[in-house]
């Protein structure tokens, strides 16, 4: 997994994370927070590699599809867009009012 995906996942977790069953939580965390192995993860949780792999998997795709579903990043995304044009706009305004001056 590269550090965009990583990010990716990261974002995700934070958004809906407790969504996520305790196991599914613990892995990601693990996986992305910590940077342990799947081999690591296992002898955590005492299951497989490929057990920590499944679930990693499951976990990764229900985030996304909360997402798809849901928006609330894209949404949250908008929001801060237009906050920024805001300022900007506020800022043009004040700048233009003090050349008034």
């Amino acid at each position: 997994m590269n550090l965009e995906e990583q990010v990716e996942i990261s974002i995700l977790f934070k958004y809906y994370g407790k969504l996520l069953t305790e196991k599914q939580q613990e892995a990601i965390r693990m996986y992305v927070d910590d940077n342990l192995s799947l081999g690591e993860i296992g002898d955590e949780l005492s299951i497989t590699r490929q057990g920590v792999k499944d679930a990693l998997d499951k976990a990764i795709l229900s985030l996304k599809k909360y997402e798809d579903n849901l928006g609330f990043i894209k949404r949250d995304e908008k929001i801060r867009a237009n906050l920024k044009n805001t300022d900007e706009s506020i800022k043009t305004k004040i700048i233009s009012i003090l050349e008034d001056i």
